[in-house]
């Protein structure tokens, strides 16, 4: 069993969920490590051209996927929420135990926070490709890409994102590539999200 923290923003908000658990336990925050925002970044944070109004998903986000998403994402037979350090956290799993995650981070800043810790030497930052019409990056405080994990960050409104993580046990098709399904669960809660605006 180990922890995925999923990297968020605004002085590096964390919130961390249990993987790889047939009896999965309530969220815990990772720690976070000393962190002085930089008064410039080497890189220009993209600004969301279409905001979109989450907040009645922000306290419920295991609405975010509909059960036939969720079906089309993971094949998932339970959801569990939980509590995350700045708004609930939603959990879906399938029946081996691989989880995709959704939380919404509401007034942390946004991706400019991702792009402030982006010269993390602990972890990994990389730009990814809009979801949906969405700015996006991957990001986590420990790289475990190559251990069927991977977060993505979401960047809604300028100062609200949300984070889509993946968990996955070495028998998943994707434990080599979980970004992808990181991607694919993210662009189903954008379109969620869009429909419920």
């Amino acid at each position: 069993m180990k922890p995925i923290a999923l990297a968020a923003t605004g002085g590096l908000v964390l919130l961390a969920v249990t993987a790889c658990s047939s009896t999965p336990g309530t969220p815990v925050p990772a720690t976070p490590g000393p962190s002085s925002a930089p008064t410039s970044t080497s890189r220009s944070v993209p600004k969301v051209s279409n905001p979109l109004d989450a907040t009645k998903y922000e306290q419920n986000p295991c609405s975010l996927l509909s059960q036939a998403q969720a079906t089309e994402v993971i094949k998932a037979v339970r959801n569990r929420q939980g509590q995350g350090l700045v708004a609930p956290i939603c959990s879906w799993y399938d029946a081996d135990n691989n989880r995709v995650g959704l939380g919404l981070l509401p007034g942390q800043g946004g991706l400019a926070g991702a792009y402030t810790n982006s010269d993390s030497e602990s972890g990994y930052f990389e730009v990814a490709p809009d979801v949906n019409g969405y700015p996006a990056v991957f990001a986590g405080t420990t790289d475990d890409r190559k251990r069927g994990g991977c977060q993505v960050a979401v960047g809604i409104k300028d100062d609200e994102t949300f984070t889509a993580s993946v968990a996955l046990r070495t028998t998943s098709p994707l434990y080599n590539d979980p970004c992808s399904l990181a991607v694919k669960t993210a662009a189903a809660a954008v379109t969620t999200i869009k429909a419920g605006a």
